[in-house]
Order: C-alpha cells, then sequence, then structure tokens
C-alpha cells in the first residue's frame, strides 16, 4: 500500500507543476508588449493585459498542460524504471 500512495503522490506533483506552469506562462506571455496594439486603439483586439490572458490563455494552457504533462510523465517512468532495476540488482 506504501508504494501505491508513493505512486499517487509524485503523479499528483507532476499535475501540480503542469497546471501551474502554464498558467504563469499565460500571465507572463500577456505581459509581454505587441507592437500591434501601439497603432490600435485599446479596445480593438486583446490589446490590453486581461484581452490578452483571455485570447492566448486556453491555448497556452491546453498545450502547456498537455506537453509538461507529458514530460513529467516521461520522467517519471525512467526514473521508477532506474529506481527498480537499481533495487533489483541489489537484492540479487
Amino acid at each position: 500500500m506504501a508504494v501505491f500512495s508513493r505512486l499517487v503522490g509524485s503523479l499528483a506533483i507532476i499535475l501540480v507543476i503542469a497546471v501551474t506552469v502554464p498558467i504563469l506562462a499565460a500571465l507572463a506571455f500577456a505581459a509581454i508588449g505587441h507592437p500591434e496594439c501601439a497603432t490600435i486603439p485599446q479596445d480593438v483586439g486583446p490589446c490590453g493585459y486581461w484581452a490578452s490572458v483571455a485570447e492566448f490563455g486556453p491555448f497556452i494552457m491546453l498545450w502547456g498542460t498537455v506537453i509538461t504533462v507529458g514530460i513529467g510523465a516521461t520522467i517519471w517512468s525512467i526514473g521508477a524504471t532506474v529506481f527498480g532495476l537499481l533495487r533489483r540488482t541489489r537484492r540479487d
């Protein structure tokens, strides 16, 4: 049972990181000034901060989460495999 709780705990950490990183990336990307907004009135297009978050946020959140979860799960799988092999070789 301890192995299962360790498994769930480590996967939960990966999920938290995979959601937090894209949220911060969306907020940071919205803070970047876009040159086309200097020539467009503020009420046209996503030129305000929260308008940029609303425009680009869902895309960044979706793909950022998918990519981060994929990378995290891959690293976790490799680590679990190496750990398992090391434990197996030490017991014999």
